[in-house]
């Protein structure tokens, strides 16, 4: 799944070392990032009322003139109370004003690498610990579906089948076409349950059951094929997600 950051700080030389550690964070992990960067909280709001879906801020209070740091968290949270906020500073006395504003930590600076990259897997858990949903077109409505339920996808020319598990788990898989390719698809999933299996499939791993020479065996009767190069790498994220899941 794409993460989108926002780093709202002034100073070049601090923007560019918390972006060069944050795309270190997300290479280390296996995690896709899209950064964006902010010199000051009126840039900001205007692209943020764009796009409306950042899944973390990391916060500079002292942002120069007009709006300080602290006002852009109270505005953010008015709006959307799941972006997460992490505030840097370098003055540790504004630290208990984050928690009016539900803010995930408070750096000082310098930022430590070391200790951004513990915060950043404290930002991962919790967003990885919510219900997360999937946005979608069908030809005659938008839809919000639970990641959850994604069993697998099928690609076609210019949209995918997703098949989903029934809501009482006792019924048959679901299957609605949605107007994304399976690329698009892809880059909306995690990357840690989800895995292209063949050219034209994508599976949910905790709906596999068994993995045969061509093809996986899923809940609810389904099957998807496995082409011969994706055997191996299917096999081996099988097993990685059971072994981090089911220990």
């Amino acid at each position: 799944m794409l993460w989108k950051v926002a780093i709202c700080e002034d100073d070049p030389v601090q923007s560019r070392n918390i972006r060069r550690m944050t795309e270190g964070w997300s290479q280390d992990r296996n995690r896709k990032l899209q950064i964006f960067s902010y010199k000051d909280c009126e840039a900001f709001l205007s692209d943020w009322g764009e796009r409306m879906d950042f899944d973390l801020v990391i916060l500079d209070i002292h942002l120069g003139q007009g709006m300080d740091g602290m006002e852009l968290a109270r505005r953010i949270r008015q709006r959307d109370e799941g972006i997460q906020i992490l505030f840097i500073s370098g003055l540790s006395e504004y630290m208990s004003q984050g928690y009016d504003v539900q803010a995930l930590h408070f750096l000082v600076k310098p930022v430590e690498e070391g200790r951004l990259w513990e915060v950043l897997d404290k930002a991962l858990d919790t967003i990885n610990k919510r219900e997360s949903f999937l946005l979608v077109e069908t030809e005659d409505q938008v839809w919000r579906i639970p990641v959850s339920r994604i069993v697998y996808g099928e690609a076609f020319s210019h949209t995918t089948a997703l098949y989903l598990a029934p809501e009482d788990k006792t019924g048959a898989m679901e299957c609605q076409e949605v107007r994304l390719c399976l690329g698009e698809l892809e880059e909306k999933l995690p990357v840690s349950e989800f895995l292209r299996c063949h050219r034209s499939y994508l599976v949910h791993l905790p709906y596999i059951r068994r993995i045969e020479r061509t093809e996986a065996l899923l809940d609810y009767g389904g099957t998807v094929p496995v082409s011969r190069g994706k055997r191996a790498g299917l096999c081996q994220a099988f097993l990685d997600y059971h072994k981090e899941h089911c220990s």
